[in-house]
C-alpha cells in the first residue's frame, strides 16, 4: 500500500447518521483526520422538514 506517513492518525466513520456525525465533532480538535462514508450524501431530518419551509 502507498500510504504515507502523517501526523495526524486517520479515522474512518461509516455511516453519517447522528452517531457519526457525533463522533465526527468530538474527534474534531483531538490531532485525527477524520472521513465520513455515507451512502447518501446529504442530511435531513425529516420529522423537522415541515418547519424549514416556514421560517
Amino acid at each position: 500500500m502507498n500510504i504515507q506517513e502523517r501526523e495526524f492518525k486517520r479515522v474512518v466513520i461509516i455511516g453519517g447518521g447522528f452517531g457519526g456525525l457525533h463522533i465526527a465533532k468530538e474527534l474534531e480538535n483531538k490531532n485525527f483526520k477524520v472521513a465520513i462514508l455515507d451512502k447518501n450524501n446529504y442530511h435531513t431530518f425529516q420529522p423537522l422538514l415541515y418547519q424549514a419551509w416556514f421560517v
